[in-house]
């Protein structure tokens, strides 16, 4: 797992050279025959430099997909700290336009190169924010259909911004937030955000285990 370190300039700025290195690497050759040799050639720095941040390839790119997903959940926890609830739009544009920002990397994370479970760690963040699943079931619906009903709106909205993607990223982040926004959120996802005017401010579901512990 990728070391501890002091998070200064000089680290930032390391690891940044590695995690964009392995980026450019995966967009024409399979990870299996990527290797730390080739990775330290073309960042230019030393192996030991590389092992004093990681154990191994795998290791960086899965430093890659933990910084991502960490940067969604607390996107999505701020927004909702600011955004009425009634208004779900900014949140969804706010993650398009990481996407479109990060071009590269969000490209190879989608594409099943590295960790073929990333979709699923990603769907997991977003199904699991601010207990969705226990709200969409508050209508009295029955909870098997209520999670469906929460799957098909996440995936339809992934699967469009997967496609978003691979058109290389035609659209503007705003028309794609849009659309996940007007056509894949269900009725009860809708329900739930007319629910209050007041701005939300609950912790994410990683803060809150953080407090747990």
């Amino acid at each position: 797992m990728p070391r501890e370190r002091t998070d200064n300039a000089r680290t930032r700025f390391t690891r940044h050279v590695l995690q964009d290195t392995v980026i450019k690497l995966l967009q024409t050759q399979p990870l299996q025959s990527i290797s730390v040799k080739e990775v330290c050639q073309r960042a230019g720095i030393n192996r030991s430099t590389f092992y004093s941040y990681y154990d191994n390839i795998q290791d960086l790119v899965a430093d890659i997909e933990n910084e991502t997903l960490t940067w969604l959940d607390h996107a999505i926890a701020t927004a909702f700290k600011t955004t009425l609830r009634a208004d779900l739009e900014p949140v969804i544009t706010s993650i398009c336009q990481y996407a479109a920002d990060n071009k590269d990397r969000v490209r190879i994370l989608l594409s099943l190169k590295t960790d073929p479970q990333f979709q699923r760690r990603l769907i997991s963040i977003i199904l699991d924010y601010n207990n969705w699943q226990s709200r969409a079931q508050s209508d009295g619906a029955d909870p098997s259909l209520a999670n469906m009903r929460l799957l098909f709106c996440i995936t339809g909205g992934l699967g469009l911004v997967q496609s978003w993607v691979d058109d290389g990223f035609s659209a503007t982040p705003e028309a794609i937030a849009h659309v996940i926004y007007t056509q894949s959120l269900p009725p009860v996802l809708h329900a739930m955000a007319q629910g209050s005017a007041e701005p939300h401010g609950e912790a994410s579901p990683r803060e809150r285990d953080r407090h747990a512990r």
